[in-house]
């Protein structure tokens, strides 16, 4: 039965390997998942204004960054995942990101700080459900190297749009 924790872990990766990937990721070509998402999938989420905030880099499940991810997930979080191809992303989000409480496919997400300011607004909200509405109810700073662990059926948003906040590079492995 799938529950509503959410684990965090500080210091994800090792200090050499989390130095190499930040200088790496900042090179990379980001392109805006609202464009990918209405060339590939043009009667779905493409049509979400939300997603025109987002830019991203698909990930290969062989990639380095992934098997580390895989290898610290089940270090920390003391369980075994697989990821499925083009389950894993480097996402870059700019200040003023409108909120778009959502979850994610799959079961887990393993959403992981990589680039930015540590302000509290350069992180991440959790929502419950209550009635209709969907209710903040927690609030995850940024911390460089902080790793967030969660069911993916839990409601969650960038907290961009809540105050003083920079531009952020983070990234998202939906393990299914």
């Amino acid at each position: 039965m799938r529950n509503n924790n959410i684990f965090i872990q500080d210091n994800f990766f090792d200090k050499d390997f989390f130095t190499k990937l930040q200088k790496e990721v900042v090179l990379q070509d980001f392109t805006s998942r609202y464009l990918h998402l209405k060339k590939t999938r043009p009667n779905t989420s493409s049509d979400n204004p939300y997603q025109r905030f987002y830019h991203n880099v698909p990930l290969s499940s062989k990639s380095k960054v992934v098997l580390e991810v895989i290898k610290n997930i089940k270090k920390y979080f003391k369980t075994t995942v697989k990821l499925h191809e083009g389950m894993s992303f480097y996402f870059l989000s700019f200040p003023n990101t409108p909120p778009n409480p959502h979850d994610d496919p799959g079961i887990y997400n393993c959403l992981i700080y990589l680039v930015g300011d540590n302000l509290v607004n350069n992180g991440t909200g959790f929502y419950e459900k209550v009635n209709d509405d969907l209710v903040l109810h927690t609030h995850i700073g940024f911390k460089e190297n902080r790793a967030i662990f969660f069911d993916s059926n839990i409601y969650h948003s960038a907290l961009q749009f809540a105050g003083n906040s920079s531009p952020r590079y983070v990234m998202a492995n939906f393990i299914v």
